[in-house]
């Protein structure tokens, strides 16, 4: 407001105090014994089963990568097999940065957890540091292998 009494270009939607406040703070009545037994009872959340603790687990690497070492032209299989529940989000980088998927390159997924990288007719320009990188809500893990790619 400016001293000629108008009000701003904008508005307010609060028209009271009243709706944001905190509640009351309550405090015992003589005699009272402190504190009150709750009203409301807590109990653990039903969405899950926790008797079954496999149901939540970060990943973990039961087959990690290998280096490798391939001639020019040579096919590569790099493969890995993560568990965790749930099932955990599969990643490939090389040299820090993500595969790209293309006719020479590109992954799989079988049962069991198993992941693979498929190099078709490896060049040098395929070498390089690759890593594997498992993701869920409870946790992330990776693993790394060496791949050398060697003139004919």
């Amino acid at each position: 407001m400016d001293a000629g009494g108008s009000t701003s270009p904008f508005s307010s939607p609060i028209t009271s105090d009243e709706e944001y406040l905190s509640p009351p703070e309550e405090f015992p009545e003589p005699g009272e014994t402190w504190p009150r037994t709750p009203t409301m009872k807590l109990s653990p959340s039903q969405d899950r089963d926790s008797s079954d603790s496999s149901s939540k687990a970060p990943p973990t690497f039961k087959v990690s990568l290998m280096d490798q070492s391939v001639r020019e032209g040579q096919d590569v299989i790099m493969s890995i097999r993560v568990q965790g529940e749930p099932k955990p989000v599969v990643s490939w980088l090389r040299n820090r940065q993500p595969v790209r998927p293309d006719q020479r390159r590109f992954a799989e997924e079988a049962e069991g957890g198993l992941c693979r990288l498929r190099i078709l007719a490896a060049e040098r320009g395929d070498a390089g540091f690759y890593t594997c990188k498992a993701v869920n809500e409870y946790g992330a893990r990776q693993c790394e292998a060496r791949l050398e790619v060697r003139g004919e």
